[in-house]
This record gives C-alpha cells, sequence and structure tokens, in this order.
C-alpha cells in the first residue's frame, strides 16, 4: 500500500492536491491499496475530504488518527445540545448568538449556516468580559478541542479530546529566551504518556505509528510517496520504523533553469534533495526534469510518473461542437501567483483588443500573497476593467473549459501545469510559455496549441490574436488538443506507477 503524504488539504485546493486526488482515484481504478494521509487539525476536515469525493476510509489524520475520530458516525451537535443555564439572557446577532448574565456577558455560541444551525464554537468569559476559552465542535458533532487563553489574549493550551470525551492530547504554547514561539505536545495513546517537542516530532511518532497499523494500512506493506517534503520531509526522514519512501517534485527543482547542475534549490526541495540519499527515489514529472535531476543527483532512482491522469470517461465523452464555445472567450486556470505571470498576459491584452475587440478574459484562481492586488492594478492602469474579470477559485474546470475557446498560461517555470492537460482534455486549444517543466510535453505546438518564448510579450499577443481571429483554425487546434490529451490517459499513468509499485513490493529495509 502506498501512503500519499500531506501536510493539509483544504477546500481551496493548489495543483498539489489536485494531483494528489487523481493519483488516488487513479488508484482505486485500478484496485490498488492507497491512502491520502495529512497531519494539520482542522473540525471542518472530514467536510473538506467529503466536497473532495474522499470517503473516510481512503485517508487518515493525524489528528483524527490520536483523537480516535478516523471513523466516526455525524450527529448534528445545536444549541438544545449546549444545555445552557436558562437563566442567561440570549441575544440574537445573525444566526449566532450571545448570553448575558446579570448584564454580563458570559459566552458567544458561533453555528454553521446549514439548515439544523449546528455549533462551530462556543467563546467564553469571565466576570471581566475577557475570552477565557473557546470550545470547538467537530463538523461531525462532538467537542473536539478546547483552546485557552491567557490574560495577553493568547492561546497558551489546547486540549483535543476523542468522541467519548478523553482528553487525547495536549498542545502547549509557550516562548523561549529569545522571546520565539514554540509548541510541545503531550499525547496519551493507548494507555502511554508521550512528548514531543513540535509538530515535526509527533509527525513522526505518527508515521511510524500509521505503517504498521492494520486498521489502517489493512495488513499491507506500506510505502511513502512524500508529497510536500518542505514541510512533512523531515518527519519522515526521522521515523523509527524505516520504509520505502519517494520524495515527489511537483514544481522545478532549482532557482535558475539556465544552470540546471550548480543552480540554487527552489526552497520547497532544497532540504529534501540535500539528502538525496535517504529517500528511495526521486519522482519527476517530465523527460525533461527526468534528464535534469539524474544528471544533478546520480547516484538517486528517479521516477518518471505525470501528475496528469485524464479519465477514461473524459476521454471518451462526446466532443464539444467547438461552434458552441463563447467567442473571443480565454481563460487562464492558476493560482493568481508572480510565477504564473498572468500580469504578461494583462500588459499584452490591449493589443489583443485591438485586433479583437470582443475579447474576453477570465483569471480563476485564487491569490498568493496578494498578487491579485498587482493585477487588478495593472488591469486599471491599462484601462481593460470590461474586458478582464477575477473569477475566484475554480471549481468547475470542465464547463470553464469547454465554454471558452483558448486558455493561455504565461507561465516562467512549472512541474507539469495539470491545467494544461485539463484543458486540452475538453478540447480548449492552449498557449503556453516554452519553459521548464511540462508546456512542451503537453502542447504540441501547431496542432493543439503554440508554445511561446518568455518574456517574449510581442509574441504572446502575436499568438493570441492569430488564433482568435482564425475560428477555422480554433476548431482544428481543439481537435487537436482532444487527441494529444490520449497521452495522459489512466492506463499509461498507471503503467508508469507500477514502478514504483514493483520497488515497494521489492524492497527490504
Amino acid at each position: 500500500m502506498l501512503y500519499f503524504l500531506n501536510d493539509n488539504f483544504q477546500e481551496n485546493k493548489s495543483g498539489i492536491e489536485h494531483a494528489q486526488l487523481k493519483r488516488l482515484k487513479l488508484f482505486k481504478h485500478f484496485k490498488q491499496p492507497a491512502k491520502l494521509v495529512t497531519r494539520q487539525y482542522s473540525n471542518e476536515f472530514a467536510q473538506v475530504m467529503a466536497h473532495a469525493g474522499v470517503v473516510p476510509e481512503d485517508y487518515v489524520n493525524l489528528f483524527d488518527y490520536f483523537q480516535e475520530a478516523v471513523a466516526v458516525p455525524s450527529k448534528a451537535v445545536t444549541l438544545a445540545d449546549l444545555h445552557l443555564n436558562p437563566k442567561w439572557q440570549k441575544k440574537a446577532d445573525g444566526i449566532n448568538y450571545n448570553f448575558y448574565q446579570h448584564g454580563q456577558r458570559v459566552m458567544y455560541v458561533r453555528r454553521r449556516d446549514n439548515a439544523q444551525k449546528t455549533i462551530i464554537n462556543q467563546q467564553i468569559f469571565d466576570r471581566f468580559g475577557k475570552l477565557v476559552k473557546v470550545v470547538w465542535y467537530d463538523v461531525r458533532g462532538f467537542k473536539s478541542v478546547e483552546q485557552l487563553y491567557d490574560w495577553n489574549n493568547q492561546i497558551t493550551t489546547e486540549n483535543y479530546y476523542t468522541p467519548t470525551g478523553r482528553l487525547a492530547l495536549s498542545k502547549f504554547h509557550f516562548k523561549n529566551r529569545r522571546d520565539q514561539d514554540l509548541v510541545s505536545y503531550h499525547l496519551n495513546f493507548r494507555g502511554q504518556d508521550y512528548h514531543f517537542n513540535g509538530l515535526d516530532e509527533l509527525t513522526s511518532f505518527f508515521y511510524d505509528q500509521i505503517v504498521v497499523d492494520p486498521a489502517i494500512n489493512e495488513g499491507q506493506k506500506v510505502g511513502l510517496i512524500v508529497d510536500r517534503v518542505f514541510e512533512i520531509g523531515w518527519a519522515v526522514l526521522h521515523m523509527r520504523r524505516r520504509v520505502f519512501r519517494v520524495m515527489q517534485l511537483h514544481n522545478d527543482q532549482v532557482i535558475n533553469n539556465d544552470d540546471i547542475l550548480h543552480s540554487a534549490l527552489n526552497f520547497n526541495y532544497d532540504w529534501g534533495l540535500k539528502n538525496a540519499a535517504a529517500w528511495d527515489g526521486i519522482g519527476v514529472l517530465t523527460p525533461h526534469q527526468e534528464a535534469d535531476v539524474k544528471a544533478r543527483w546520480q547516484d538517486s532512482k528517479v521516477y518518471l510518473v505525470p501528475s496528469a491522469i485524464v479519465p477514461d470517461e473524459v476521454l471518451n465523452a462526446p466532443r464539444v461542437d467547438f461552434a458552441s464555445r463563447q467567442l473571443h472567450q480565454v481563460v487562464v486556470v492558476a493560482r493568481l501567483s508572480p510565477e504564473k505571470q498572468q500580469d504578461h498576459l494583462l500588459k499584452v491584452w490591449p493589443k489583443v483588443l485591438a485586433a479583437v475587440p470582443d475579447a474576453q478574459l477570465d483569471l480563476w484562481g485564487y491569490a498568493n500573497d496578494k498578487f491579485d492586488e498587482t493585477l487588478k492594478q495593472i488591469v486599471a492602469e491599462e484601462g481593460i476593467e470590461q474586458s478582464v474579470h477575477f473569477r475566484g477559485y475554480a471549481e468547475q474546470v470542465p464547463e470553464i473549459d469547454q465554454k471558452a475557446q483558448l486558455m493561455v498560461l504565461p507561465t516562467r517555470g512549472e512541474g507539469l501545469a495539470m491545467a494544461l492537460v485539463e484543458a486540452l482534455s475538453y478540447g480548449l486549444p492552449v498557449i503556453a510559455n516554452d519553459v521548464p517543466y511540462g508546456p512542451s510535453d503537453i502542447v504540441v505546438d501547431g496542432h493543439s496549441g503554440y508554445l511561446t518564448e518568455n518574456g517574449n510579450l510581442d509574441q504572446l499577443a502575436a499568438k493570441i490574436i492569430d488564433l482568435l481571429s482564425d475560428q477555422a483554425k480554433l476548431a482544428r487546434f481543439s481537435e487537436g488538443a482532444y487527441e494529444d490529451a490520449h497521452r495522459y490517459s489512466e492506463a499509461k499513468i498507471m503503467a508508469a506507477y507500477q514502478t514504483i509499485i514493483n520497488d515497494l513490493a521489492g524492497w527490504q529495509a
């Protein structure tokens, strides 16, 4: 069984989370055992995973595991279940409530905006009106954690409970002599007490348990694919139980792609690659990246497995009539982030409008580092507010890709750019910068789209205008996109994973 390790899962997912979901679905399709593994706490975590289409049997979270809440039937906890003092005065605050005793607020209750108005948390105040405790309820309907506050309104202790009410784990916040914030954990696990200096130590212990726990591994040999080595690599390499482990790269591994052999490393992979000898393999996404990694880390085994997977039902679905697409609609589906270089597209957009006045541009994706503010400023400066639209996080990618006529990604670096593969699978032609890694492995220049030189804004504008001005060519490229997507079929990607599966089967500590 392979565990796919991540730090966290949230409603707004990055490419890494989408890659893990696709991989999990692929393994289930071919009846290969696998699970998603995360370590961050959220009282909404079960709901996040349900929204992602992942059933409880296919994932395990650190806090769920130690709180004995891996598989918990859901129930509704409402205001009536809190059994509050009936003498308290209740005052509504939207769907929430303040409670008062003798005119002094003693509690604030937050509720979810659902049909049953289930409880999110209780905020408890002392006689001076100061917050002293917050009790959080898991979305599945049990008291999950109590947070205790000091006089400075800072959390000092967090107590995590099982669904039966047993205290399982305590987290303590404190400062060292340099006034740095630190945390420690006290765990009561299966009748024994353990102390950990920080989340990484606790995570190592967690991994050590789940690789041998038959309730999690289903009695099978376990290997790890580490999808976020920056966050969890230390915990993996400091496990007491040695298991098969692969570090997965999801982006370019160096800062300067013009000097692959000597460039400083991408900070996300710096620590992991400096400890390359400790891994049983390094996962890469494209042949180009495979060659570069082998050249620099010559003693490491390298596994080439693309992260993009096109389901058979998508490949075999009826193709969209190109004439039904929204005329001159251009989309970008990517995080609003400096490395994606949406600003390059915005700077050439006035040229596009001069040639194609009714062109419309939709920018889909959540923002990193407030980059959306930079982009909106460019939109205002260029006077293109009427044709550029910020649409937020993309929930319905198929609908977006099937309505648009063109996708553009002026990125300066990628791992594979799954959004481009998804675009091809829905017959959407693509213009992307020819940068390491991915675009040239996805887009067949002149067949399913165009590859452009990074930073060449005149060329970028010219290629966009060329396609938007020629509906017949766009329609041909759409057919080419459907054809090129077959390179990422489920069968082909599963065949690539078979090498890892075979190596796990033959691996010995």
